[in-house]
C-alpha cells in the first residue's frame, strides 16, 4: 500500500490534476470575482459557509483542489519515508541525504500551506487615508503621513492602464511610503515607514502595503493595506529559506560530480 502511495506515477497524476484545477480556477476567478475577493478577505471556514449556499459549484472546485493537494502531501510523505530515507541509509552518499532533506522540507512547506488556510486572521483591501485607523483583533492600525513622490495621475488611471504604468521607471518604491503605527489599548507599540516589499512586522502580525490609491472627494491620497496575523509565518518563511539553501547544496553536489565524471571520461 505504501509503495503505491509513494509511486512516481501517482505524483505525476496528482500534479496534472492540480494544474488542471488551478487552470479552471483562473477562469472561475473571472466569473466569480466577488467570491474570490471574499476568500482573500475572510477566514476559510466563514467563506465556505457563505459560498456553499450561493455558489456550491465553486465550493466543490475548492474542495477538489484541497483534496489534490492532500493527495500530493501523502504521496510526498510516503515517498520520503519508504524510498528516499531507505536509499540515503543504504548508500550513505551526501547527494541522497540532501535529496531526502529536500523531500522533508517540501512536506513541511505543504503542511504549512494547509495550516495557514485554517490558522490565523487576514483582512485584505483595507483602504485608509491620513489619520484614519483600522481595528484588527486586539490591535489598532493608525495611518499618519502618506508620501507618494511620483506622478499622481498614475493612481487616477483605470486599473488596466495603472498596471501598465507601474514600472520601475515610473514608480520608485524606496521613495514612496506610509507611516504606520500599531497600537494596543490606545498605547503605541511600534511605528514604521511602510513601503512596498517592506511591511511592518510585530510578533505574528504583519501590515503590508499593496498600493497607493486616489481616494475620491476631498480625502486625497490613501493606501490599500493587507493585515495578517499568523503564528506560522516566521516558521513558514524560515523553512522556505532552508529549502532554498538545501536545493543550492544539492545542485552544487550533483553538478560537481557530473562535471568530474565527464572530465574523467575525456
Amino acid at each position: 500500500m505504501i509503495q503505491r502511495l509513494s509511486s512516481v506515477k501517482l505524483a505525476f497524476y496528482n500534479l496534472i490534476i492540480l494544474i488542471l484545477l488551478m487552470g479552471i480556477g483562473v477562469f472561475l476567478s473571472q466569473t466569480f470575482k466577488n467570491e474570490f475577493t471574499l476568500m482573500n478577505n475572510t477566514g476559510i471556514f466563514d467563506w465556505l459557509a457563505f459560498t456553499c449556499k450561493l455558489t456550491p459549484g465553486l465550493v466543490i472546485w475548492f474542495l477538489l483542489l484541497c483534496a489534490g493537494a492532500a493527495s500530493l502531501f501523502v504521496n510526498a510523505l510516503c515517498c520520503t519515508l519508504a524510498r528516499q530515507l531507505v536509499l540515503a541509509k543504504k548508500s550513505g552518499v551526501l547527494k541522497n541525504w540532501l535529496f531526502f532533506i529536500l523531500h522533508c522540507l517540501f512536506i513541511i512547506v505543504l503542511a504549512c500551506h494547509g495550516l495557514i488556510l485554517v490558522v490565523g486572521e487576514k483582512q485584505s483591501h483595507v483602504i485608509l487615508g491620513p489619520e484614519q485607523t483600522q481595528d484588527f483583533g486586539q490591535y489598532t492600525i493608525q495611518i499618519s503621513d502618506i508620501v507618494f513622490t511620483n506622478d499622481i495621475n498614475i493612481l487616477k488611471a483605470s486599473k488596466k492602464k495603472r498596471r501598465l504604468m507601474m514600472t520601475r521607471k515610473n514608480i520608485q518604491i524606496d521613495k514612496n511610503y506610509v507611516n504606520v503605527t500599531l497600537l494596543k489599548d490606545s498605547s503605541p507599540l511600534v511605528s514604521k515607514k511602510v513601503m512596498m516589499l517592506s511591511p511592518l512586522r510585530y510578533k505574528s502580525l504583519q501590515v503590508t502595503l499593496i498600493e497607493f490609491v486616489d481616494m475620491e472627494g476631498d480625502n486625497g491620497l490613501g493606501v490599500n493595506l493587507t493585515l495578517t496575523k499568523n503564528v506560522l509565518n516566521g516558521f513558514f518563511f524560515s523553512v522556505y529559506g532552508v529549502m532554498i539553501l538545501a536545493l543550492a547544496g544539492f545542485t552544487a553536489v550533483t553538478w560537481k560530480k557530473s562535471g568530474f565524471e565527464k572530465e574523467k571520461k575525456i
